[in-house]
This record gives C-alpha cells, sequence and structure tokens, in this order.
C-alpha cells in the first residue's frame, strides 16, 4: 500500500490579522473548556494544558504578534521553527520551563484553518491509491488522519458514486474528488489519483470493490487510500516480469519439464534441465538465510542475558527488534512467491514445454529432523505458484501447458542414472554420492529427473 510523501503542513500561507490570532485563542479556550467540563474528573495532562492555553490567553498582548510574525514569514521547516518560537514565547512571558509546544500549535491550527481551502492543492498533492491488496482484505488498526489531528473532532470523508460510478469515473479520467466537510468550516476538497497500473486493470475489465480512506502509522499518520480490485485473471496479466527472466534462460525444447521444491536457497526450485536462478531471487534467499542463521539466534541469545540480569528496557528492545526481524524475514517470503512463478512461467515458455510435472504438496514436518526438515519448513509449497506460473506459461505459448502432481516417495534417494541408493545426510544434502556407481550427483536435479519420468496426476487449472 501506497501512502503520499508529499503532504505537508503548507508553507506559503495567506496574511494572517492579529485579530485572527486573537479570536482563535477565545475559541481554543472555549472549546477545551467546555469538552473537559463533561469529563467527571479530568488528568493531570488534561488540566496542564487548560492552564497553559489560560496563560496564552492571559499574555495574549505578547502572544498575538509573536504568532502572526511566524504565520506570515516563510519558514524552513514549519514544525521546527514552531518549538523554537514555543521556547522563545515561555521565556518572554516569564515562564521558561513551561512546555508550551501543543497548545500554541493548537491555536496556529485554529487560526488558519478557515485558509486552508485556499491552499488545498499545496496541502494535499493527490492520494495515490495503493496497489492491488489480496483477499481476504484486512482493515488496518485505526489511527488519526491529519484533519482528524487538526479538528480535535470525528471527521466525515465524501466521494462521488456507487461502485460502479466510481469504477467508469476512475476508467475514464484516472482520479476522483475526496471531500472533508465540517459543520461551519469551508469544505476541504482535494483529488485521488489513481497510478497507472491500477487504470490499466480497470481498463481491462477490473472492478473497485472496495476504496477506503485511512491513516498510516505513527509517527506520520498520512493518510492512504485502499483499493481491492475484482476481476478475472485475464485482467491483472502481465508478462513484463517473466521477459525479464527470458534472456538469462538456455533455449533447448524440452516438452515435459519435472520440478523439485526444496528449502530457500540457490536450490529452492531445480528442473530436469540445467537453469540457473536469477539474481533478485537469490539475492532474497540470501538475505532470507543470514536472517535465519545469524541475526535470529543472536536476537535469541541476548533475550536470555537481558533476562537472566533482569534488564527489563533491554529485553524490551531486544523483544521489539526480533518481531521486525521476523517481519522482514516474512516479506521475503512474500516477494519470493510473487516473483516465482514469473520465472517458472519464463522457463516453460522458453523450453515450449506442454507439461510440468511436480511433486504431491502434503509432505509432513512431523517426526523429521536436521536438514530435511529445514527444507519441509521453509519449502516454497503454495499450490497457487504453479497453477500461476502454468497460466502465465499458457498464456504466452498459446496453448494449454498441463500441471501434474507425482508421488513424492523415494524422488530424491534413487539415482536417476542407473537406479542406486544416494547417501544423503546433513553434510550431503546438495550433493550426494550413489552407493551402486559411486557417482556423486547433484540431489535436487536428479530428483527433478526422476519426477518427470514418473506418471503424473492432472491438477486442474486456474
Amino acid at each position: 500500500m501506497y501512502s503520499s510523501n508529499h503532504l505537508q503542513f503548507n508553507s506559503f500561507l495567506p496574511s494572517i490579522v492579529q485579530q485572527a490570532i486573537v479570536q482563535a485563542i477565545d475559541d481554543t479556550l472555549f472549546f477545551y473548556t467546555n469538552a473537559f467540563v463533561t469529563i467527571p474528573k479530568i488528568t493531570k495532562r488534561q488540566q496542564a494544558f487548560l492552564t497553559k492555553l489560560k496563560l496564552l490567553k492571559n499574555e495574549q498582548a505578547v502572544v498575538v504578534p509573536f504568532l502572526a510574525s511566524w504565520i506570515n514569514s516563510p519558514q524552513l521547516s514549519r514544525w521546527k521553527s514552531l518549538k523554537i518560537l514555543a521556547e522563545q514565547l515561555a521565556t518572554i512571558i516569564g515562564k521558561p520551563s513551561r512546555k508550551l509546544f501543543s497548545a500554541v500549535r493548537l491555536i496556529i491550527v485554529f487560526t488558519l484553518f478557515d485558509h486552508f481551502m485556499q491552499s488545498a492543492p499545496q496541502l494535499v498533492k493527490g492520494l495515490p491509491v495503493a496497489k492491488v491488496v489480496p483477499l481476504p482484505f484486512k482493515k488496518k488498526k485505526k489511527g488519526r488522519l491529519p484533519i482528524k489531528l487538526l479538528m480535535k473532532k470525528d471527521y466525515v470523508i465524501t466521494r462521488q458514486g456507487n461502485a460502479k460510478e466510481l469504477t467508469d469515473q476512475i476508467n475514464k479520467q484516472g482520479w476522483t474528488e475526496l471531500g472533508f466537510p465540517q459543520k461551519g468550516k469551508k469544505k476541504l476538497v482535494t483529488k485521488a489519483l489513481f497510478p497507472s497500473k491500477v487504470r490499466e486493470y480497470i481498463q481491462n475489465g477490473a472492478e473497485l470493490k472496495l476504496f477506503q480512506v485511512s491513516s498510516g502509522q505513527a509517527p506520520s499518520y498520512k493518510p492512504r487510500v485502499d483499493v481491492v480490485l475484482e476481476g478475472t485473471m485475464d485482467c491483472f496479466h502481465s508478462s513484463t516480469l517473466l521477459h525479464t527472466y527470458l534472456p538469462s534462460i538456455s533455449g533447448r525444447k524440452k516438452s515435459v519439464l519435472g520440478l523439485d521444491i526444496n528449502r530457500l536457497g540457490a536450490h529452492m526450485v531445480a528442473f530436469n534441465t540445467s537453469v540457473s536462478l536469477p539474481p533478485d531471487i537469490l539475492l532474497l534467499a540470501e538475505r532470507y538465510t543470514h536472517l535465519t542463521a545469524k541475526v535470529l539466534p543472536a536476537l535469541h541469545r541476548g533475550l536470555i542475558r537481558k533476562r537472566k540480569v533482569r534488564d527489563a528496557l533491554g529485553f524490551c528492545k531486544l523483544q521489539g527488534e526480533l518481531n521486525r526481524v521476523y517481519t522482514r524475514r516474512m516479506r521475503i517470503i512474500r516477494e519470493l512467491t510473487r516473483l516465482l512463478p514469473h520465472l517458472l512461467a519464463a522457463v516453460m515458455v522458453k523450453k515450449q514445454c506442454k507439461i510440468l510435472k511436480i511433486e504431491q504438496l502434503t509432505v509432513d514436518p512431523s517426526g523429521t529432523k536436521g536438514a530435511l526438515a529445514k527444507a519441509i519448513y521453509t519449502m516454497p509449497d503454495n499450490l497457487l505458484i504453479y497453477k500461476k506460473a502454468v497460466w502465465l506459461a499458457s498464456q504466452e505459448l498459446s496453448y494449454q501447458v498441463q500441471l501434474e502432481s507425482v508421488s513424492p516417495y523415494h524422488t530424491s534417494t534413487i539415482h536417476y542414472g542407473c537406479g542406486g541408493t544416494l547417501v544423503r545426510n546433513q553434510s550431503q544434502y546438495d550433493h550426494a554420492p550413489c552407493k551402486k556407481c559411486g557417482r556423486k550427483v547433484n540431489t535436487h536435479t536428479n530428483a527433478a529427473h526422476n519426477i518427470a519420468s514418473l506418471p503424473g496426476t492432472l491438477l486442474p487449472s486456474l
């Protein structure tokens, strides 16, 4: 999902008279005084905030000229200079230890809000629409949109038309209008601009089924627009990535391809013909291996040490870092799942394959250990990967490539060349000698040859 990187506090604002600032101070104090009256018992922080507002009200003869000068002067960074302004005001009114930033910021917001309509293009430079989100769509944790932060009230967002009308509108002009109305204020209007890729999907026949404006994560809370498009596979077909992999694959024809699926790494997928994995997939596999073999064990050891010495703060920091590493690892798996179908399809297109055979994806890691257990747990064993690859290849080859599954038993332990048994263990997992002929073979390529030679069961296509 994408969020706008251009949403920022406007750096060019209209001239503000001092009377508007005085009115904003009165409005702010009146609003929060009445809001806190309805609360049975306000907190110390709320009481301190109210005290700051009253202090600025009492010292408005000094405060108002400073705020007017700040608003009407260009600033390199509005929020940094606002912090300096709050510190200067605290010193001038004789309260240097007072933290007035939040109160000063709120008064400025109340002063400028009616003028935002005049500078909407600079305030919001479009809300780019996210890439297509796979179902089921999960609603993000509720945050605070900047418009809600400005007004301190629940916001209302308006859009034009229903799902069909909105789809037609995006198809024709590539954008839609969003409105942020508020009682007693001018309506703020902005455009949600859709990227060319989403427009291409819609032009191919996809329909907009979900359109939601939500907030980003802390600390920026930048707004973003999430969409879900629905349609047939033809609506989302793209062969760009497939064609980037074609030049690195040799062109010898192979009507039947056997595919061996392994743990993430240089041999994660192996064919019964010579195929090298592209650099981008190898790099992702190396990052996954580094996180698994080095980073995670080090973090777990650090957690144990922090727990022994009862360092609660250090333990929490390491626990947070551990969660982030697991998240990075999950994203690597997700990216590999996206890339693999295009690589497999490129191989089938280059070899002009008619049948792709894979092992039945029903391997259970229970009772296994060592390298075998690791391989099973990190296999890209999502059947949708291979169905999508076959579909992509069929679109390019103009005929239906068949996907078949074979029994996985003994495909990795029987030597395809002589029928002998391969001696596989943790140190000889990728390359193992044959007991019968003594030849050392690549166990994954050997398994792919065995898979291609076995009778298969036809699997349904997408």
